[in-house]
């Protein structure tokens, strides 16, 4: 069946409503959500005749940012970071893949739960094809096909082969990337200061973050 404009701004993202699931619309009141399409259809026009279409992934995350805002007013944001320079050559480098796209061992790990704080120890070796998902706040579609969309495992192992990286981590980590309310000091005080200190056991020096 045809989902309406409209409708749009009341459904839930699914599966089979995945085109807009980078935005809640849902919980946007009609008036609001006449004026997100009415502005979305606007700067689609704009785009389409200077075919800068960075207008509009601008104006989608602009009202995602104002979405999370008010869905969490209480999410931590970071204005900055420490500086840390990169001086070894990536070639001399331990690397180690993170993901928040959902990634878990299929048959031998649980899957996630919404709004999952915990993660999955991943062998660096596992094969590809051993490797499921669970996310539903992003469209899994191309990263379900390749998995190495979300988390380049495959695309790493070749680099490391061929020299261009020193070394892969042992293991690799996943995490659920949508987590709100009470499980975000869980993430940051219990599950993220854990993996930290297993890359620093594992002696890595940098670590890539497949992000969705």
């Amino acid at each position: 069946m045809p989902i309406e404009l409209r409708d749009l701004a009341r459904l839930p993202p699914s599966i089979e409503n995945m085109a807009f699931s980078k935005i809640r619309v849902e919980r946007l009141p009609e008036e609001e959500a006449t004026r997100f399409f009415n502005g979305l259809y606007e700067a689609a026009l704009l785009s389409h005749d200077d075919g800068d279409w960075s207008r509009v992934e601008s104006y989608l995350s602009d009202w995602e940012r104002d979405l999370i805002s008010r869905v969490n007013p209480n999410a931590i944001s970071f204005d900055s970071s420490p500086w840390t320079p990169f001086e070894k050559p990536l070639s001399e480098a331990r690397i180690a893949l993170l993901t928040t796209g959902g990634a878990y061992v299929r048959d031998t790990q649980e899957p996630y739960i919404d709004d999952d704080p915990s993660y999955r120890v991943i062998s660096s070796t596992t094969p590809a094809s051993d490797l499921a998902i669970f996310h539903v706040h992003y469209d899994t579609s191309n990263a379900e096909k390749d998995i190495n969309v979300i988390f380049p495992i495959e695309r790493l192992r070749e680099m490391a082969a061929e020299g261009a990286l020193g070394s892969l981590s042992a293991d690799a980590f996943g995490f659920m990337g949508y987590i709100v309310g009470d499980n975000i000091p869980r993430l940051m005080e219990e599950t993220a200061p854990e993996v930290a200190r297993m890359l620093v056991a594992d002696r890595v020096d940098a670590a890539l973050i497949g992000t969705t």
